[in-house]
């Protein structure tokens, strides 16, 4: 299989009204690349991964993806792409976290058979150990149960790049190392490029293996 070209930002700016967040900044997320991005609070690092995945158009400059500006795809054409985790927690009433999983393989239907879908969706939720809980109701999972769910709906798009903010929020510190250690082989499996904001520099140096930072408008690399 052919690895997907990286995610491109070409000269990107993004700025309030009264605050600039992001300056002229050009850099590549690999995929197949378990990558961290840090920084401090209100720095922009929410909206950066908003802007990747074309939510938030850039003041200035450009994000490729397979050769294509993110702005210019339909909503559905970025979700095969990308998958996303933001921090806010979704409780739908009546569902199972299965039923959850199941509705990331949507990209797939008019393509896919229903056992195909099945078979995706029991992966996913194989990949993130979620297997005893996938009958659980929604509103009876713990947060952190949540999380992982909302991971394994947006793996289920099959996407080529996953934005995660902050996944490890809610999870206590075996949870964290869990997760991250699937994330890691996730990666390492041919699976899909993962960018991940994060405030732990402790999983960020033990797991991550691209490490950037935002700060004062621009991201470097701290390898």
């Amino acid at each position: 299989m052919t690895k997907p070209n990286p995610i491109e930002l070409r000269n990107v700016s993004l700025a309030y009204p009264d605050k600039t967040l992001l300056s002229d900044v050009s850099l590549l997320i690999e995929s197949g690349v378990l990558t961290s991005l840090q920084g401090r609070n209100g720095t922009g690092k929410s909206t950066l991964l908003r802007c990747i995945a074309g939510l938030v158009k850039p003041s200035k400059g450009d994000v490729i993806i397979n050769h294509q500006s993110i702005i210019q795809l339909t909503p559905l054409e970025r979700s095969q792409l990308i998958g996303t985790l933001w921090t806010d927690k979704v409780r739908i009433p009546g569902i199972t976290l299965r039923d959850l999983v199941w509705m990331g393989t949507y990209n797939a239907r008019k393509a896919a058979s229903s056992e195909a879908l099945n078979i995706v969706t029991d992966e996913c939720i194989e990949a993130l150990d979620l297997q005893l809980l996938a009958k659980q109701p929604l509103n009876e999972l713990s947060d952190g149960e949540l999380q992982k769910a909302m991971i394994a709906r947006a793996l289920a798009q099959r996407p080529s790049f996953l934005l995660l903010d902050e996944p490890t929020t809610y999870l206590d510190y075996v949870a964290k190392e869990e997760l991250m250690k699937t994330l890691k082989k996730l990666c390492e499996n041919q699976g899909p490029g993962i960018l991940f904001t994060s405030h732990d520099l402790d999983i960020i140096t033990k797991y991550a293996q691209h490490k950037l930072e935002l700060k004062n408008g621009s991201v470097c690399a701290i390898d």
